[in-house]
């Protein structure tokens, strides 16, 4: 202990007060003292100071060093304490031990030898301890770091999973759907070659002589209700074909939205990303909200296109799920500098500034138990800033929220390579 303590006295007594000075002074550590008279001014010095220990007197005007001991610890004092009194009983040394008195002295045998340990062990105690819990504190954090970490590399190989699920569903899907779409253009073709063999024998029924073979193609034309039949088969085909390409855009917004392909850096068209992202999640919105469209002018930016699109889908939904009846969710984009940035806002309940503060922390949700992991937004988070970008939110209670995602157009050279 080469620096020189502070050293605070608590007795109201100057006889006694002088005796401790004089034994404090045969301990050869020089300390800077402090004196108080009663529990209330100790209570206060030691907030106030930075005392390395303090040297209490058991009977006081307005206490005593029970209450005191107790007193300190409440209000989070963490300075060492030796009590000092002329009391013997056992009990009572035992109380103010675990009350938080790091020693105990008789003011009948205090000498500067016995004094100078009891300090010296109080603080070497105390300095042990708060290098136990600040030990202890890293090591919570660390635990939570790498808890929230697992958490986030477990989401995200779920996402990748449903990304090739996604794909592979998709791919599957393709080949069927690609022939039932190529049939019903051949069978579209059949069909109008059938109208003109119809509209032939429609013009030779004028020629026909026999009046009863005349009069019963005639009634099963009646019968069959040909016209409607032919107007009928049209748009058949035509709703058909129109239920097959929506099938196909589907399929398409799904390897749009998965690119598990495409897992390297590479130039994206952002604009197509939020479009096969909100076709994806379109069942999660249309219940909630009108979806607003504002695009600017985007050039494509390097990046890993699947994971943006997690992060446009996090938004997204989060946006819908905030909207409590009917609302709007606006979705607006441009440049700024060397930035291309994409904006979301909702009308939906909004948020206060306390839960502004905590939506990216790992495990944080508003949500009810059970529905939500509280890591959408987390893992957006480190999304973006692996993308050397930067996210923002403003949000007010009863006023929607805005969140938006700014993206580098090219990433440094070392991440791209």
């Amino acid at each position: 202990m080469n620096e020189k303590l502070t050293i605070l006295i608590v007795d109201d007594d100057d006889v006694d007060r002088m005796a401790v000075r004089r034994a404090l002074g045969k301990t050869g550590l020089e300390p800077v003292i402090e004196e108080a008279g009663t529990c209330a001014a100790a209570l206060n010095a030691l907030r106030e100071g930075n005392h390395d220990c303090a040297l209490l007197d058991y009977l006081l005007p307005d206490g005593d060093g029970l209450k005191l001991l107790r007193d300190i610890r409440t209000a989070d004092i963490l300075t060492p304490v030796v009590m000092l009194t002329g009391q013997r009983d056992e009990r009572l040394i035992v109380e103010l031990i675990r009350a938080g008195a790091a020693d105990y002295l008789s003011k009948d045998e205090l000498s500067g030898e016995t004094l100078g340990h009891a300090v010296q062990t109080a603080i070497r105690l105390y300095q042990a301890e708060r290098d136990q819990l600040r030990a202890h504190t890293e090591l919570e954090a660390a635990h939570r770091e790498l808890q929230s970490s697992h958490e986030q590399l477990l989401q995200a190989e779920k996402l990748a999973s449903i990304g090739q699920l996604a794909a592979g569903v998709a791919h599957e899907i393709n080949n069927p759907v690609g022939y039932v779409y190529s049939n019903l253009g051949t069978l579209q073709k059949y069909i109008d070659n059938l109208y003109q063999m119809l509209e032939g024998y429609a013009h030779l029924e004028t020629l026909v002589s026999d009046e009863d073979a005349l009069h019963t193609v005639q009634a099963l034309k009646k019968e069959l209700d040909l016209e409607y039949l032919k107007e009928d088969v049209r748009d058949l085909v035509s709703e058909s074909r129109e239920g097959i390409s929506r099938v196909k855009g589907i399929v398409q917004d799904l390897k749009d939205f998965s690119h598990v392909d495409e897992a390297e850096w590479q130039w994206a068209d952002l604009h197509r990303g939020l479009d096969s992202t909100l076709n994806i999640v379109n069942n999660e919105i249309k219940y909630k909200a009108e979806v607003v469209k504002n695009y600017g002018e985007l050039p494509e930016v390097e990046c890993l296109a699947s994971q943006i699109n997690q992060v446009f889908m996090n938004l997204l939904v989060n946006a819908a799920h905030a909207i409590e009846e009917r609302g709007t969710i606006t979705v607006r984009t441009g440049t700024e500098g060397d930035d291309a940035w994409v904006e979301i806002s909702d009308t939906g309940k909004g948020m206060n500034a306390e839960t502004r503060k905590k939506i990216f922390d790992p495990f944080f949700t508003t949500k009810p138990v059970g529905t939500g992991t509280g890591l959408g937004l987390s893992l957006s988070y480190s999304i973006v800033h692996k993308h050397h970008g930067r996210i923002s939110v403003e949000s007010e209670p009863g006023h929607g929220s805005t969140f938006r995602l700014w993206l580098p157009l090219r990433q440094p050279e070392q991440m791209a390579e």
